[in-house]
């Protein structure tokens, strides 16, 4: 790089370019060849954490475009498409994602068997973990985990990533952990879970702790950093996928959204959406909701799918205050999480 901007040093340009939103970085790389790659640099990485630039995304991937993640920056109501996840499992499924220190990391999954070409097996169940930089806008492959798995619970603690349980390549369950440093590119193996069984799992991350349920029990397994073990708790929001707002676990049930706080076990029921299959991501105060299937809209080439985005802002008190974001794209939703870079 070189001669970023006339008559400034390219170490003060690049502290100029660093407050540019990432929706915008496109732009950037059409001005000329110098601001293309510095567009595309690490030291424009560099130069936005020097001067405490940060911008807040929700990542999406869907069954369509294949392999595909779109980040919604929620300050500008809009949705960005990022380079394809360079993965030799097409339609990537049943992975977990979560972010660490400004990048995605999509971790494990395996086949669709929708996509599968007859006489191919696919690929059950991988190790394989990637990270997106959303600045660089590439992909890297990470060092792979202990245990290939698909339908694992996940989450980050400490900044730190923990996945448990799933199912591993042989398609059985499995109650091995591991936990993963991104600084050091390493993954270690934790404590096994208590128990298992043969139902997908979940995790969330309360009060610093890694929880992990299985859908259909009523019993949570937390796990003690201290004394290295995992504890066996009651549990209430068994049935779905859950996210953590201000400490409270909320769950979308299909047609409402409950929580569920410390060992209180309470439901309260805070809407109706009438969705099926809707993936929650949290944000600060807010939930969004994204996607699903119309219930009781159905037609006879399948499910009459949504794109559409509802976010629930909570206050001090009261039930939360609902708005509609900008739409994505594609169908079925396979994944989501938050993000700051």
């Amino acid at each position: 790089m070189s001669s970023l901007i006339e008559g400034l040093p390219d170490e003060v340009s690049l502290l100029c370019l660093a407050r540019i939103p990432l929706y915008l970085h496109p732009n950037l790389s059409l001005v000329c060849r110098s601001w293309r790659a510095a567009a595309q640099s690490v030291e424009l990485l560099r130069a936005r954490h020097e001067v405490n630039f940060t911008e807040d995304f929700i990542c999406v991937c869907a069954h369509e475009p294949n392999n595909t993640w779109q980040l919604y920056d929620p300050r500008r109501n809009l949705w960005i498409t990022t380079p394809a996840l360079p993965s030799h499992i097409g339609h990537i499924s049943y992975f977990s994602a979560v972010s660490v220190a400004g990048k995605l990391f999509v971790l494990g999954g395996g086949h669709n068997p929708e996509t599968v070409e007859e006489d191919d097996e696919g690929t059950f169940a991988t190790n394989e973990v990637w990270s997106y930089e959303p600045v660089t806008r590439k992909w890297a492959l990470c060092a792979p985990m202990i245990v290939p798995r698909v339908s694992f619970a996940c989450g980050v603690v400490n900044g730190k990533i923990i996945v448990a349980g799933g199912f591993d390549a042989s398609r059985s369950p499995t109650a091995k952990a591991e936990i993963y440093d991104p600084e050091n590119n390493v993954w270690i193996l934790m404590p096994d879970l208590n128990y298992t069984d043969n139902n997908i799992c979940n995790g969330a991350v309360l009060n610093g702790k890694m929880h992990v349920v299985h859908m259909g029990t009523s019993m949570v397994q937390k796990f003690d950093s201290v004394e290295q073990a995992w504890k066996t708790d009651i549990c209430s929001w068994s049935n779905s996928p859950a996210v953590v707002v201000r400490e409270v676990v909320y769950v979308n049930s299909f047609t409402c959204c409950c929580f569920y706080k410390n060992k209180n076990a309470e439901h309260i029921e805070i809407g109706s959406f009438g969705l099926y299959d809707t993936l929650m991501a949290s944000l600060g105060n807010e939930i969004y909701l994204i996607g699903g299937v119309k219930k009781g809209e159905w037609n006879p080439q399948g499910r009459c799918l949504t794109s559409n985005v509802t976010v629930l802002t909570f206050g001090r008190g009261g039930p939360p205050a609902f708005r509609q974001a900008a739409p994505m794209n594609g169908g079925i939703i396979l994944a989501c999480t938050s993000m700051r870079v």
